[in-house]
């Protein structure tokens, strides 16, 4: 396995690296719950991995796991609560699960993307020109949002797991620690997953969005979504690639 990781790169590695493929892949973490089966930090976790095997196949740098990003909030009673807590209709879930030690992952949108810009402008410098960032659904819209500023500014390209994928079904991490996201850990990160942590009655199974994650979830599931989004996410970046060497 070659390396790919920027904390294993001394700077004359990493700047030869940018040089042969001059793309940066930044996994958009947190550390949210991810219901009682799936590990704290559950979605950076799913696009790091993606975008190892990816730098990989054609190339680039995968860089550390960010692990704040921005999400809904809800102020009561001195408490602030996050993400999943807060229910479609704007007030509060009866559960408070995530007002746990060492859930708490909030950032400021604004701050966020503030952050974001920051990591830009040194990517830029080193002379990377394509940046894929994907991970935690809100960190990935407040990410996209900057494609236009990201491109006049500092002459990157912005893209995600997503900007190339059609199949909404492969979609990679479309859910929140249902079918799509727990098959996704199963087929990268198995020893990660314990279904054990289900209660019997699975009244604990909550902070779940989409498909069933114990019985519609498979190893067979999530390598079928990795080998699409690394299909698809492969093609597309070698294009844009070819295009901003032909500019």
């Amino acid at each position: 396995m070659r390396k790919v990781l920027y904390e294993e790169l001394l700077p004359e590695e990493l700047v030869q690296r940018i040089q042969e493929m001059p793309v940066a892949y930044l996994p958009l973490g947190t550390l949210e719950w991810h219901g009682p089966h799936m590990p704290l930090g559950a979605d950076g976790i799913q696009s790091k991995e993606l975008f190892v095997r990816v730098a990989e196949k054609i190339g680039g740098v995968v860089l550390p796991m960010l692990f704040m990003g921005p999400d809904r909030v809800f102020h009561d009673g001195g408490k602030s609560f996050y993400g999943m807590d807060i229910n479609t209709e704007g007030a509060l879930n009866t559960y408070c699960v995530q007002q746990m030690k060492g859930s708490a992952y909030w950032m400021e949108k604004e701050l966020f993307q503030n952050y974001l810009r920051s990591i830009f402008a040194q990517l830029s410098r080193v002379g990377v020109r394509i940046v894929v960032g994907h991970g935690h659904g809100p960190s990935i819209k407040a990410f996209q949002e900057l494609k236009e500023e990201a491109e006049e500014k500092f002459g990157l390209s912005i893209l995600t797991a997503w900007t190339f994928a059609e199949d909404e079904r492969l979609r990679y991490q479309n859910d929140h620690a249902g079918a799509n996201e727990t098959s996704i850990v199963m087929a990268v990160r198995p020893e990660l997953i314990d279904f054990g942590q289900v209660k019997e009655d699975e009244s604990n199974l909550i902070g779940v969005a989409g498909g069933h994650p114990i019985r519609e979830s498979s190893e067979a599931f999530g390598n079928e979504i990795l080998e699409y989004t690394m299909k698809t996410l492969i093609s597309g970046i070698e294009t844009e690639y070819k295009k901003i060497k032909e500019r």
